[in-house]
């Protein structure tokens, strides 16, 4: 059977990962001098409040290849007629890719395959449910792979910043633009799709970007997902937003984790979904 093996930045409470059998390789982040791995949701907070109070910037750093090596050798040890699949954050954003690369060579199995996600968080957390579907029908590893491929190209995931100060810290923008647009109040909505980053929207005032999210993500989508760093103070304005556009009563949410989240900032909102065919 195909077992899979993720990294921490992939969306996936630990509920889930025991759930469908799925090892997690973590991602670290330091701050302050603290280096931690990223874990779970649970590991989360401290991390964020710590973020809040401190002069440092959070750095972070991709798991070692010796570690993807030990989770793979403990699922093929487990039983010989597993397969293992990794999936990871976008290499685009991360050297977590080589890592799992450089992991499974060392291993020297042809059971082994790795897969660059070209997703983060939860546009990772929606491939992984889409593989999964076929998985557990025992689906072949080429069925699996040539499925991954197909959801890669139309995952998204989008965001929008309540403030500029997490991007200008972490060097993704520069301060006179920071500044600017802090002072006449706008708002980019940030687009991820298939290891691409781009601006997509640059919007006045949080009203109007709630909006413009929507009208982005457009109605031909499914398995959507509310997206939130940490806390946000919009989201629950935004979550009716939301269902009344898709009118729908309920809405996931997934919470973004510290590698990803510390570069967004704290308070970002946005969307996770898959385009339609």
């Amino acid at each position: 059977m195909i077992k899979l093996i993720c990294d921490s930045s992939c969306g996936i409470t630990e509920d889930f990962a025991k759930e469908n059998d799925i090892k997690i390789v973590s991602l670290k982040t330091t701050l302050d001098g603290i280096t931690k791995k990223e874990g779970f949701e649970k590991d989360w907070d401290d991390f964020y409040e710590q973020v809040k109070v401190s002069k440092d910037f959070p750095k972070t750093s991709q798991p070692s290849p010796e570690e993807y090596a030990d989770a793979i050798n403990e699922i093929l040890q487990k039983d010989e007629n597993n397969e293992v699949l990794i999936i990871t954050l976008s290499s685009s954003l991360s050297g977590t890719y080589n890592a799992a690369r450089l992991g499974a060579e060392s291993v020297g199995s042809d059971k082994v395959q790795v897969f660059d996600s070209g997703g983060c968080s939860a546009s990772i957390l929606i491939l992984v449910q889409e593989l999964l579907k076929l998985i557990n029908n025992n689906a072949s590893m080429e069925e699996v792979l040539k499925r991954a491929e197909e959801v890669r190209k139309n995952a998204v995931i989008q965001f929008a910043p309540i403030t500029m100060e997490y991007l200008k810290r972490g060097g993704r923008i520069g301060l006179l633009s920071a500044t600017f647009a802090t002072l006449l109040n706008i708002k980019p909505i940030l687009y991820f799709r298939n290891g691409v980053l781009k601006c997509v929207k640059k919007c006045l005032g949080l009203g109007k970007t709630m909006q413009e999210q929507l009208e982005i993500a457009g109605k031909k989508i499914k398995n959507l997902y509310v997206c939130y760093v940490h806390e946000s103070e919009l989201l629950e304005k935004f979550m009716k937003k939301v269902k009344e556009f898709f009118g729908v009563e309920t809405i996931k949410t997934s919470k973004i984790g510290p590698v990803v989240g510390s570069h967004v900032g704290i308070g970002a909102f946005g969307l996770a979904y898959l385009i339609e065919e």
